[in-house]
C-alpha cells in the first residue's frame, strides 16, 4: 500500500456533483494498492496512517495525531500512486492491483482504520471523484508498506 497523507483544514469529495464525504481539520489520504498487497502486508502502513503525528501541538510543533486534535480523515482510493514512468512519459499501471481485489482491500482498510479509532470517511471506489481541499502547511507524508517490512 502506498499512501500520501496531507494535512488539511477541510476537504470534501463529490461524485456527479453530489457531496459524498466532507471532513474538517484532519488528513486527506490518497491510497493505492499494488499487486503484492494483502490484508497482512498493509497492516503496518494502516497503523502508521492512523497514528501519524503531523498535527500541530499548542507550541505549533508537529507532535499530535488525529486523535489528539479530534481530527478526521478522508481516505480516497487512487490506483495512479503505482504509476511507473521509467519508460517514456505515459505512466504504466501494471503494478496497480486489479479492480475487484483492490476494492475489497480498500473497504477492508476503511474498516480497519475505523477499528483503530480514526474518524474516517471514504470516497467512491473507481468513481470520478472531484476533491476540494484547503491544505495546511503544506504537510505531505508518503507511507509505503514496502518500506515498513
Amino acid at each position: 500500500m502506498r499512501a500520501i497523507c496531507t494535512v488539511v483544514k477541510r476537504a470534501c469529495l463529490r461524485v456527479d456533483g453530489e457531496m459524498i464525504s466532507e471532513i474538517g481539520k484532519g488528513l486527506l489520504v490518497f491510497c493505492g494498492f499494488s499487486e503484492q498487497d494483502n490484508k497482512e502486508s498493509i497492516e503496518k502502513a494502516l497503523k502508521k496512517v492512523a497514528g501519524l503525528r503531523v498535527m500541530d501541538d499548542p507550541e505549533g510543533k508537529l507532535n499530535c495525531s488525529l486523535a489528539d486534535v479530534d481530527g478526521e480523515m478522508l481516505f480516497v482510493s487512487n490506483f495512479t500512486l503505482y504509476g511507473d514512468v521509467h519508460k517514456g512519459f505515459r505512466p504504466s499501471f501494471t503494478e496497480s492491483m486489479k479492480y475487484e481485489p483492490a476494492e475489497q482491500l480498500y473497504q477492508y482498510a476503511l474498516g480497519r482504520l475505523n477499528e483503530l479509532g480514526v474518524r474516517v470517511k471514504g470516497g467512491v471506489f473507481g468513481g470520478d471523484m472531484k476533491i476540494e481541499a484547503l491544505h495546511d502547511g503544506p504537510i505531505n507524508i508518503i507511507i509505503d508498506s514496502e518500506d515498513l517490512k
